[in-house]
């Protein structure tokens, strides 16, 4: 299990950015991560004070961010989240005081030297479902030359 701190050093997001607080477990194909307290008020993704069930996809690529980390697929170079495909969102808002933690798992579905795409599940302590899809991560800048062959 990794705490918030080791998660801190491996992604970019930092500080109040960064909405994991621990990981779970991790395997080269697939990544658990939970965030504590959707219900924290210092929650920067916080709009209206709730936090909207869209965060989840940002949620979600924190962790792909970090399942990148652990396992050598960064870089080294920024990604950025290039695309969203089969987002399916099942709440109204993830800030529910009777969700408790939000538990998300992310699983690398396909890795080149330009880019990763992930699916992934964000679900209540007990298990509902919330949100799922999958996200495309692209490293720009790299030409033919730096390139891994």
């Amino acid at each position: 299990m990794l705490d918030r701190a080791a998660i801190l050093n491996l992604v970019p997001h930092q500080g109040a950015s960064c909405l994991l607080d621990h990981c779970e477990t991790w395997s080269d194909h697939a990544l658990r991560a939970v965030v504590q307290d959707p219900c924290d008020p210092r929650n920067p993704l916080r709009r209206d004070g709730r936090l909207g069930p869209v965060v989840a996809a940002e949620i979600a690529m924190q962790a792909a961010a970090l399942h990148g980390a652990l396992t050598g697929r960064a870089t080294g170079r920024p990604g950025y989240l290039a695309a969203l495909r089969g987002l399916e969102i099942l709440c109204d808002r993830l800030d529910h005081p009777q969700y408790g933690a939000l538990v998300v798992d992310v699983a690398r579905e396909h890795a080149t030297a330009d880019g990763l795409v992930y699916t992934f599940q964000v679900a209540c302590a007990a298990g509902m479902r919330l949100a799922s899809g999958a996200g495309t991560v692209l490293f720009p800048g790299m030409d033919s030359t730096e390139r891994p062959a």
